[in-house]
């Protein structure tokens, strides 16, 4: 199925109905949410309540650069990770009508696609635009970005003159490297820190946990049922319904899926669900076992045996994901601001404002656990 869009070659911009149906892209995905089975599996998610999706392949004449873009029409309150935001900040829900996340959903912690170039950025949000047209859409959202990512798109979406465009920081990503033995890990956390931590590792150790790297399809999909409660709850703790099971046992296709299962006496006690993706771990949804007598200790001890595990399988970087940023910054983990990019399609002063303040709120927590002088 295909969707023409006027005004733009064929060649240069094709609208497909599953991303299965697209080209092959120039480079291969730089994050497991930027690849084609992310986009596939979120395609056929009811946690997040899709209302339509379209997938856009463009191809930059200039430079050769060829890239799939997946767009998802979710409606106001669909979106669970958005709304644990919102929850975060104080504030009630900012969207007054159905969005258009590209570039998959804020659920992915990287966004990005269709920026590689100025052509790119540009057709994107053409495109975006008149997609949010079409499906009646307030805004066009691109989260997940780095600088330069939504510098080209601010630029890209401003000189269209069709609605108020804001590039706000909305999350921050916490990561470091792993060198080639566990001591080094060791070495990079805080000092007045790294005791503490490491003596609630050997305790957790030494009263019986144990991990269990699940990395089979079949395995995680067996473990899933006893998980996904756990991962639920643990975000219920916080104030929002985050995951569903149907986002587990959707995303196992993506490549590099691990559950990396912290046990007691076989019984699952907690987990953590990420990806091992060109040479980073990549943690994602956490849950514990709140009832388990072992609970104050496990997040600490799988967030230490994750980094055995991944420097064990010759990783070289780990990614903590957004949120909880005490414990990171405690971990030794850096933080990297992640940016949002909207553009409004019309005039909202209202939604323009919400959103602005939903930013500040989000920047005024993060700020304690950010060097002085960054830019947020």
């Amino acid at each position: 199925m295909t969707f023409p869009t006027a005004a733009v070659p064929e060649t240069t911009m094709r609208w497909h109905g599953h991303p299965a149906d697209a080209p092959a892209d120039t480079h291969r995905a730089p994050h497991p949410s930027r690849t084609r089975a992310w986009a596939s599996a979120w395609s056929a998610l009811t946690t997040e309540r899709i209302l339509a999706h379209r997938h856009l392949h463009l191809t930059d004449p200039d430079s050769a650069e060829a890239e799939t873009v997946s767009f998802f029409l979710v409606d106001a309150t669909g979106s669970p990770y958005w709304t644990s935001q919102e929850t975060d900040a104080g504030l009630p829900p900012v969207w007054p009508g159905p969005v258009l996340y590209a570039g998959n959903s804020p659920h992915a912690e990287y966004g990005g696609a269709g920026t590689a170039t100025t052509a790119l950025a540009a057709a994107t949000v053409r495109a975006g635009l008149d997609l949010a047209a079409e499906l009646g859409a307030r805004a066009v959202v691109h989260p997940g970005l780095n600088e330069a990512q939504a510098d080209r798109l601010t630029a890209a979406a401003r000189a269209t003159s069709a609605g108020p465009v804001l590039d706000l920081a909305t999350d921050v990503a916490w990561t470091r490297t792993l060198g080639p033995t566990l001591e080094q890990w060791w070495q990079g956390m805080p000092t007045r820190q790294r005791r503490d931590i490491r003596r609630r590792w050997r305790r957790g150790t030494e009263a019986g946990l144990v991990l269990d790297p699940l990395t089979s399809t079949a395995d995680i999909l067996r473990a899933v049922p006893d998980f996904a409660p756990l991962a639920a709850g643990t975000a219920d703790r916080h104030g929002t319904a985050l995951y569903g099971t149907d986002m587990f046992e959707q995303l196992v296709a993506v490549p590099g899926t691990v559950l990396l299962a912290a046990r007691h006496e076989g019984r699952l006690v907690g987990g953590i669900y990420g990806w091992l993706y060109d040479g980073c771990l990549y943690l994602w949804a956490s849950g514990l076992d709140y009832e388990q007598p072992l609970a104050p200790l496990v997040y600490t001890w799988l967030m230490c045996e994750s980094a055995r595990w991944a420097t064990d399988q010759g990783a070289i970087l780990i990614d903590a994901g957004r949120a909880n940023h005490l414990a990171k910054a405690r971990l030794g983990y850096r933080p990297r601001i992640l940016r949002t990019v909207v553009h409004l399609t019309g005039h909202q002063p209202a939604t323009e404002h919400a959103l602005r303040r939903l930013s500040k709120c989000l920047g005024d927590q993060a700020a304690p656990h950010l060097p002085p002088s960054t830019r947020w």
